[in-house]
């Protein structure tokens, strides 16, 4: 994968067919209705339960409206994508007014495959990479991914090195 800067956006090139896939599951990620990712995206934030009650109520309807906006942006802008000559893998536009959308929607995302994969802070470290199980490792994997793009639309543009995970091949 590649990306760059242009004057209305970000470009993202050479996209393989596992990286479209993975991007093609943002939206789904934020909108599962899987206990673990509802609560990881809409944790507790009150010690009293009456204010945890009132917030429920009146503020998660709203985030819940913002999520599926995004899911709903993210979905179109993935509709765009476009085979590259040469290589036959996939490009795609980010306009700059969907950058915000995108990261909080890659953020979310990452949070839910975190939770689905059931991993923990000891399995994302790199040297722990052969200790997780294959379904932890392709969540990983895709979390990478989605950390490299958000970090490119953040304005850090040179991708390094996946490390540990540059040889992994998502199946």
């Amino acid at each position: 994968m590649w990306a760059a800067r242009f004057d209305e956006g970000f470009v993202f090139g050479d996209l393989t067919p596992a990286s479209v896939d993975t991007l093609k599951g943002v939206p789904m990620l934020i909108e599962s209705s899987d206990a673990r990712v509802r609560s990881r995206l809409l944790p507790e934030t009150c010690d009293d339960p009456d204010d945890e009650e009132q917030w429920r109520r009146h503020s998660v309807p709203e985030l819940e409206r913002l999520f599926l906006s995004r899911a709903q942006l993210v979905r179109r802008d993935l509709a765009g994508l476009r085979p590259m000559a040469k290589s036959g893998n996939q490009l795609l536009l980010i306009p700059d007014g969907h950058v915000a959308a995108w990261l909080a929607a890659l953020n979310a995302a990452r949070l839910a495959l975190y939770v689905l994969a059931e991993l923990s802070a000891e399995v994302m470290e790199p040297e722990n990479f052969d200790q997780a199980s294959q379904k932890q490792q392709e969540a990983l994997l895709r979390i990478h991914l989605l950390a490299e793009i958000q970090s490119v639309l953040l304005g850090d543009l040179d991708l390094e090195s996946a490390g540990p995970f540059g040889d992994f091949v998502i199946e």
